[in-house]
């Protein structure tokens, strides 16, 4: 059975068996949130559409709602997705869900599109809202506008709209014509990953596009040599991109992550020297600070390397964010301590204190 045979096949289980849904449940304290389960049965709908599905995409919505309330690990899309799904039943009532989901936060104020408010049409919406009442339609009329005629939004904005979200989210239509893409949206794990060194060994020109692919699924992998090679090869094919600076910053930081301090070193203390972006700067000094934290005591040269560097941008720049500021005093305290040690450990044995004889090393 193939992936998208699976698909269909369960979508068929729940439309026969509607209490099956239970299995598609949110609950904030599982560790399974079902995220990508609710999104699989969202696809083999969005697929074979059924005017008897509208209680079945309703649930999944109100199960991806909760999950957003939540925070849980998950794609923000598969909500925006299931919505879509829900628009395409032109049902009225779902303004008052959209309307919720709209104001669970300030990011969801942000990122859920308004139009969701009067996707079943501006003239039908408001014919809707004259004859229904809800606690939330005054709030409602101030966002989307009073009336008809002061209304946020025209029919054109809305049937725009509509296109672009269908060819938003055309890469879940079936045939599948990105299949690598397809597995990591839908988190096929195991799959994914069988295919991915097909992927990268394709030959390609690397546009922008596929570099930044290439570091997603590299970061999806979880495989850190792989990211580093996912971003050593951005940086080669992009001599001239203005964000050659924040692939360096980012490679350090995975060489700071694996151990591998003296690469992360000369890659951070190359982009200092030849730049005069405070924020490439102070996001470069966290690197540093993060070197002489993980470095142990049989590496004090860099880390004395990274700490004379962090003091000449400290003269230049004085100060750079309150987290980063936080490091730097975590470092200077473990750079005095490794001062006090290095020095200790370099005295000849006559030289040292009575309590340095009794206690120092031999």
């Amino acid at each position: 059975m193939t992936l998208i045979e699976k698909y269909k096949t369960e979508l068929e289980l729940v439309r026969q068996n509607p209490k099956l849904l239970d299995n598609y449940r949110f609950d904030k304290d599982d560790i399974n949130s079902k995220h990508f389960d609710r999104l699989r049965l969202n696809i083999a709908i969005y697929n074979n559409l059924k005017q008897t599905d509208y209680e079945i995409v309703k649930f999944l919505f109100t199960e991806e709602k909760e999950w957003r309330k939540y925070s849980k690990d998950g794609e923000v899309d598969n909500l925006y997705f299931c919505a879509f799904i829900l628009t395409l039943f032109n049902s009225l009532e779902i303004i008052w869900l959209f309307f919720e989901t709209k104001n669970i936060d300030f990011d969801s104020g942000i990122g859920f599109d308004g139009e969701y408010l009067v996707s079943v049409g501006i003239k039908e919406t408001y014919q809707y809202l004259k004859t229904f009442d809800n606690p939330l339609k005054t709030e409602l009329l101030k966002y989307i506008g009073e009336t008809e005629e002061s209304c946020n939004y025209s029919q054109a904005d809305i049937d725009d709209w509509k296109e672009n979200k269908k060819s938003y989210f055309t890469g879940y239509k079936f045939p599948i014509q990105d299949e690598l893409y397809f597995l990591y949206s839908t988190n096929e794990r195991e799959l994914f990953l069988s295919k991915l060194p097909e992927w990268i060994k394709q030959e390609r020109n690397w546009t922008h596009e596929e570099l930044g692919l290439y570091r997603t699924y590299a970061k999806y992998t979880e495989d850190k040599t792989l990211e580093i090679e996912a971003f050593k090869l951005t940086i080669e094919k992009n001599d001239t991109d203005f964000l050659r600076d924040i692939y360096n910053r980012q490679l350090a930081e995975l060489y700071v992550e694996t151990g591998e301090n003296d690469k992360a070193f000369e890659i951070l203390e190359r982009v200092i020297k030849g730049t005069d972006n405070n924020n490439i700067v102070r996001d470069c000094v966290e690197q540093l600070c993060r070197i002489i934290i993980k470095t142990n005591s049989t590496s004090y040269e860099i880390s004395k390397k990274s700490y004379n560097l962090i003091i000449i941008q400290q003269k230049k720049y004085r100060n750079f964010s309150p987290m980063v500021d936080s490091l730097l005093n975590e470092v200077t305290e473990i750079m005095n301590e490794e001062k006090i040690t290095a020095y200790n450990s370099s005295l000849p044995k006559g030289g040292r204190s009575w309590w340095q004889k009794i206690f120092g090393s031999e």
